[in-house]
Formats: structure tokens, sequence, C-alpha cells
């Protein structure tokens, strides 16, 4: 007889196996899937990490971008300790004719310690200014400067220093900050460099104004591609210009207003002219002396002050007295140089204006935290309540990532204004500066509607490093649009706010303190309501040379600035426009104008301007080199290929001694937060939320895995393992 044998019974658990079968299972898989989004969470907290990673890589590089009154930088070598930081004290001198200033800035540092020393200092200056002259003092030794190639500047300043002689070396890193280098400081011993420029002012609406930079906001100089949260702020960096001199825009800063560091005292005399009807400073208390030749004196009530804000002064003439044209010219060498100002003509505004589609970008990055956010937020705030109904717009904030308020520019009702007001109220500063994506979601929405005129509203303290970069971004993507720039903050990068300005065929507004930001931003919208001048041509004699090439449009209030150079006698100049529907046109005799020198110095550094806006714009740069340095040699200026170069002739060191380098910070302007730098770095993006959740999860895992206890007996409810000598050994007890 066969048999088959009979399946095993099934043995069923009683519940309370049932309920621990269960609960095993619900744990381990909770453990599962808690373990894997912790590891999820360390991949990308990781990748994070690897896009800050060039910034921090960086930091000894950038560790600060700009100077602040003149530092100096003294990096320690070799085994050296660090040495007591000098105190550098800035005097400055201007003196105003017309539309022209000259200034003098002396700057003394002293060598506190008992080694020679080599000190190089970075220091801001107006964005217009053309530097012609170094001296530099020690010692009863006075050593004057040359202007020769960069090139060969460099290398007459090392081989001063290696032969042990003084030497002094001033180069431009961007046209608003300079490096200069003093070579064999002796011990215990004062140095004294004086520096002069001249520059144009700028008259706006009935005020001529005058900027001087005491300090600048910390750059950041982008790193990694940090991806914008936004679609249509996508931005392909693979193109992306490197900034290969990060390591020349940096020095070290201290924040607080105190006197001992970086001192300055300055004073003004100012020619107008005509007669004034006020003088007033937004940034400084200033006493104001009429002397007997009908000039004004303005100094610091304070008398010295620290370097941590820029000078602001602005100055009005008397009603009646406004000019309504002038010519400065000077003669040289067989030429003529001109500088022209025509304003344009007054009146009430004519025409319709036409509805605007309005864009207002604004910087949320860490360097506008402190005083610089409050006046981003008002001044954008401000600006969206003068929008009309008919009018479109949208709102995009940046820091290191863009976020748009909506997908497109929407139409002007109660329900948008409110949307956008409440966004604008919630900004905060944080993050590094990635300005290009914003940008380029600004410049790429699709055609306005027929009759809008499209306008784009950037509010920064412009404190980036990749400043060409971005010029070329605006200039290929503007299109029809007019780009405004709306500098904030105490210390803004002057140079970038204007230059994109005119590259994007608009005007930049300043605004240096949150109680101007009414005023300021009323005087703006004032601005572009009313019609422009147009089509503006001025007849020149044959053969001149005149910047700009093209004039721009302009607005109410706005003069026609314009240089030229020219042979033969001054002749008399036609300029015809169109204001609105009507033709507008004036002559103006160049041999009428006032006798002041340096005109030509002044035409050189705008032909300097104008060829480099030539290389942003895709011209060989090999093509343009030759004609900046010929220019420059020329005029005796400070430009990107050329520098100031001074050596003594009289060795006072031995040849061949080291000298000690080591590190002095400035002063971080006032009113920034410095909780939005870290170690004297703009922030970039931080996976602080991130690494908060990672806690959290890692809590929970542990809370989930912990011990369980039965009864009196302990027992782990899980099983470890340990390696030893290589090997997995079980280390506990499973259930």
């Amino acid at each position: 007889m066969t048999s088959t044998a009979s399946p095993p019974a099934l043995r069923l658990l009683p519940p309370k196996g049932w309920r621990g079968l269960a609960r095993l299972a619900f744990e381990g898989l909770a453990t599962g899937v808690l373990a894997s989004l912790v590891l999820a969470l360390a991949v990308f907290i990781v990748a994070v990490g690897a896009e800050a990673a060039p910034l921090a890589a960086r930091s000894a590089a950038l560790a600060a971008a700009d100077a602040h009154g003149g530092m100096l930088r003294l990096a320690a070598t070799g085994d050296e300790p660090a040495a007591e930081a000098p105190r550098v004290a800035t005097d400055v001198r201007i003196d105003v004719a017309g539309i022209v200033a000259r200034t003098t800035v002396t700057q003394r540092f002293v060598n506190p310690t008992g080694a020679w020393r080599e000190g190089v200092y970075l220091f801001p200056l107006p964005d217009k200014a053309a530097v012609d002259h170094l001296r530099v003092e020690t010692a009863g030794r006075v050593i004057e400067g040359q202007v020769r190639e960069r090139a060969a500047a460099k290398r007459a300043y090392e081989q001063a220093k290696s032969e042990g002689r003084q030497a002094g070396l001033v180069e431009q890193e961007r046209p608003n900050l300079f490096t200069t280098s003093v070579a064999r400081l002796p011990p215990d011993a004062e140095v004294v460099v004086t520096i002069e420029f001249q520059e144009t002012l700028r008259y706006d609406a009935g005020t001529f104004r005058l900027r001087h930079p005491l300090a600048i906001t910390p750059r950041y100089v982008p790193g990694g591609h940090l991806a914008s949260s936004e679609p249509a702020a996508a931005y392909d960096r693979a193109g992306d210009e490197v900034v290969t001199d990060a390591d020349r825009i940096g020095a070290p800063f201290v924040s607080g207003g105190d006197r001992g560091i970086a001192p300055v005292t300055l004073s003004v005399t100012i020619d107008a002219g005509f007669p004034l009807a006020a003088i007033e400073s937004t940034s400084h208390a200033i006493d104001v002396d009429e002397l007997p030749d009908g000039r004004a004196r303005v100094e610091l009530a304070d008398g010295v002050v620290p370097a941590d804000r820029d000078l602001q002064l602005s100055w009005r003439p008397e009603v009646g007295a406004q000019p309504g044209a002038a010519v400065f010219t000077e003669r040289r060498d067989g030429l003529t140089h001109a500088l022209v100002m025509v304003l344009p003509p007054s009146g009430e505004p004519s025409g319709d204006a036409l509805p605007r589609e309005a864009t207002f970008i604004v910087d949320t990055s860490g360097s506008m935290s402190g005083v610089s956010i409050v006046q981003a937020r008002e001044a954008t705030q401000f600006a969206i309540a003068r929008l009309a109904p008919g009018d479109r717009f949208n709102v995009i904030e940046f820091n290191s990532r863009t976020r748009t308020l909506f997908p497109s520019p929407m139409p002007v009702d109660p329900s948008t204004i409110a949307a956008a007001q409440r966004f604008v109220a919630a900004l905060r500063a944080d993050g590094g500066t990635e300005m290009a994506p914003a940008l380029a979601a600004a410049l790429a929405t699709p055609d306005a509607l027929p009759g809008y005129a499209r306008q784009v509203f950037f509010v920064t303290d412009g404190a980036v490093g990749n400043e060409h970069e971005l010029l070329k971004l605006i200039r290929a993507r503007l299109g029809d649009r007019r780009l405004y720039t709306i500098a904030i903050g105490p210390a803004p990068n002057a140079w970038f706010m204007r230059k994109a300005a005119q590259f994007g065929r608009g005007t930049p507004t300043f605004i240096g303190d949150v109680r101007d930001v009414r005023e300021r931003m009323t005087a703006l919208f004032a601005k572009l309501e009313r019609p422009a001048l147009t089509d503006l041509v001025v007849t020149w004699p044959a053969g001149a040379e005149v910047y700009p090439a093209q004039l721009p449009d302009l607005y109410a209030g706005e003069p026609v600035l314009v240089s030229a150079s020219f042979a033969g006698s001054p002749a008399t100049l036609s300029i015809v426009g169109r204001r609105g529907r009507s033709a507008w046109g004036a002559l103006l005799p160049t041999g009428a104008g006032t006798s002041s020198e340096g005109i030509g110095a002044l035409w050189a550094r705008e032909r300097i301007s104008a060829l480099s806006d030539a290389i942003v714009e895709g011209a060989p740069e090999d093509e343009v080199r030759p004609l900046i340095v010929a220019t420059a040699l020329e005029h005796h200026l400070v430009s990107r290929y050329t520098s100031l170069v001074a050596v003594d002739v009289t060795p006072i060191e031995p040849s061949g001694a080291q000298s000690l380098r080591t590190a002095i910070p400035g002063l971080l302007p006032a009113g920034i937060d410095p909780s939005g730098f870290v170690e004297g770095l703009p922030q970039t993006a931080t996976p602080a939320p991130l690494l908060l959740l990672a806690g959290l999860v890692l809590a929970a895992l542990a809370w989930a895995v912990r011990p369980r206890r039965r009864g009196s007996g302990a027992r782990p409810h899980f099983r470890s393992w340990q390696l030893v000598s290589g090997e997995r050994v079980d280390s506990g007890n499973g259930v």
C-alpha cells in the first residue's frame, strides 16, 4: 500500500505573536524609510555643499572684496607672526570748476613694527576718475610716478623692490577700484601716498551732484552654478566669464564706526560759475563758508569721520541763474578738447504717456542686509504704488536663487498690487548675489503688447565682481526695453550701476539713505513720465572724435553731456533733436567756453571707456588694447592696461632682502548688517533648513530603534554589528 506524506499543518500564532510580528514589520519598514530619507538628504546636502565649495575655496582670495577708505593689505609670509595693523588716515581735497572736479587724495600709512614691509592697499575712486598723478613720500624722499604699460610698470616695481629701492605702483582693477603697492616701508616710519584725478560731475533735475566713494560694499564673485527656482529664470552658464582677478579685489574688513579706524578729513571748494541757492549733503554733516572771491568751501562738521560711507554733496543754482548751456575747452598741441553740457528745454509734458510694462528686480543677497534691504523694500513698494491702471508688471527677487512673483507680467488691479506689496514686504536679505539668472528672467519675457513702454527697474547695491559678464548679458538680451538701475546702500558699486544703465539705455538713480527713497523715486518716475528728447544729433567740425558717438534718449531735467577733440580753432556747434512731434535745436559757440585745464584728460577717459565698452560688445581685445594704451600713455592716465609706477633711484635696504606682508582690515559700510557676511564674504546659500530637517529625521530614527525594556530585563530590539580586524561580528541578540 502506498502512502502519501501529508503537508505539515499550518500553526497559527497566538494574538500576541501576530501583534509582535506586525510591530516588527512596521518598525522595520519605518526604519528603512527613515534611513533612505537620511541618505537622500545626505546626498542633497553634499551636492549643495559642492556648489558652495568654489566660494569657500576662494575665501582667502575674496575675503571681502572691496577696500574701505584705502586699505593697507600686508599678508604674512613664512613663519613671521602677525604684526600690529597700521592705521590709515585719509585726507581728500576737491576743487570744483563748473562741471569739472579735480581731487587730491592723500593717505598716510605707518609701519609700527621693527621690520621692513611691503604694503598693498585697495581703495575706491569715482568710476569716471581720470587718474593721472602719483607721489610717494617717506623720510623726506619724494618719488613721482610715471605711466607705463601695466606689465612694464609691474616689472619696474618688482625690480626696484628686489634691489632694495623704494617704489610705488598704482593699478586699475575696475574703473572705480584701484590697487596701490608700496615697496620697502621702513620700520617705525610713515609713508605718504598722494593720488590725483579729474572727473565730471552729474547734473540732474537742476542739481549738480558730487559723489566721492569712501567705502565699497564687499563684492560677491559667483562660484558654482546655483540653479534658479523658476523655469523662466533658466540661465546657461556654460559661457560664463571667469573672474580671474578675484584675488585682486579682496581685502578684509571690520564692522563699527570707530573714528580711529580709517579716519577721513575732507574739504570741497566750489567755483560753480553762477550764484548758488543751496549746498547740501545727505551723507555727512557739513559746514559751508562763502569765500571773498565768490567760491564756497565745504568741510565736514565733525572734522574727522570714519571711512564707512560715500560722501554725497549737491548744489543748486539760484532761480534764473540755471545755465541753458555750458562749454569747457582746453587747447593742447593744436587740438581743441571740448566738454559740452546742454540742458533740455523745460516746460510741461506734451502728449499722452504710454502704458508701461514694468519689471522690478530686487536684490535680496547677504550684502543687502541691514539698511540696504529696508531701502530696497521701500523703493520697490513706492514704485509699485505709482503704477496706473492699464500698466502691466512683475517682481523678481534674487540672492543665490531667483524667484518671480507672477509667471509673466500681470495687469495692474487691486489684487495684483496687494499681492506684490505683500511679496515685497516679506523680502529678507540672505545668500549670494547671483544676478545673471534674475536678469535673464527679466529680459526673457515675450514681446510686450503693442504701445507699451517696457521698463526694467534693477534695485541692488551692485556688489559683484563679474560686472563684464552681466553687461554682456544686458546688451545681448535687452531688446526694446529700457533698464533703470536703482543703487541702494551707503556704498554701492557706482561704476557697475552706471554702466548697466548705459547698456540698458536707461539712467541710474542713487539712494544713499532711507529718507531719500520717496524723493529720489518720485524724481525718477516724474522724469520717465515726461516726454524724452529723441534723435539728438550734434554737428561737429570735420574730423572731430566724439564720445559718446551716439547720444541716448534724454528725459526732462537731464543734460546732454558730450566730449570731443578736433583740430583747428573753436567752432559753433549745432544741436538738433525732437521733442514729441516738434523739432528742437540750439547753437553753441565753443570759442566762448570757459578755459579749463584737464578737459583733454577727461576726453581721453571717455575714449578709453568707449573702447572698453567695445570689448564687452565683442570687439577683439588684441585690436582694441593698443588704442587704449596709446590714449592712456599720451594723456598720462591709469587704465586697465597702463599703470602709474614711481621708483626711487637710491637703495634704502640691502638688495634681495625680503619684506614682510600682513593683512589690515577696513570698515564695513555703515548700516550694513555684518551677519550678511561669513568670514568677510557675502553669505551664499546654505542648506540650513535641510540640516534642521535631517536632524529631526535622525532624532526620529533614534527614537524608532531605541532599546525597549520588557519587565526588569533589558533586551535589544535590534541587531548591531561591529568591525573587528576587518570582520563583521554579531554583538547583539535577535528577537
